[in-house]
């Protein structure tokens, strides 16, 4: 009777020694990206209400194609450069998630010739810019910008 049990025992253990290791349990699924979940939907739905509202990046230029503010063929037109050599623009837009220019959100918030203005709305569109970002998400964000061309230095 031992041997038919120590037969038993020894195919059981040839069988176990045979017998391929179970596979390991698959790793966890990575979390998704933040970018891509629904989440994002509420973030920005809640920033599209309010664009100016604070962003953990702001939206910013990546090619200013064509540059801003270049004398036009024949010089800057008359005024543009008032007698104390200075001159200013300032102007907001909002930039949507794809990194484009919303123009029907531009503003002229300060300058002091139109031309100035007008030759921003004519060159921001065809800029490209990099999306503002919250908790993780792109959302469209408000970039303001100022340029003071021509500015003289202060008499000492």
């Amino acid at each position: 009777m031992n041997l038919p049990r120590s037969a038993a025992l020894g195919a059981a253990l040839f069988l176990a020694a045979c017998t391929p290791p179970p596979k390991p349990a698959p790793p966890p699924a990575p979390e998704p990206v933040l970018a891509n979940s629904d989440l994002c939907y509420l973030v920005q739905a809640e920033v599209a209400k309010k664009p100016g509202l604070d962003v953990d990046r702001a939206p910013d230029v990546v090619k200013y194609d064509p540059k801003p503010l270049l004398p036009p063929k024949g010089g800057y037109p008359r005024n543009v450069i008032r007698r104390d050599g200075t001159t200013k623009v300032k102007v907001s837009v909002v930039v949507d998630t794809s990194g484009k220019a919303d123009m029907t959100t531009f503003s002229v918030l300060e300058t002091t010739h139109p031309w100035l203005a007008d030759n921003l709305k004519g060159v921001i569109p065809k800029w490209t810019f990099t999306p503002a970002v919250k908790n993780g998400c792109h959302v469209a964000g408000l970039w303001v910008f100022t340029a003071t061309p021509g500015r003289r230095k202060p008499a000492k």
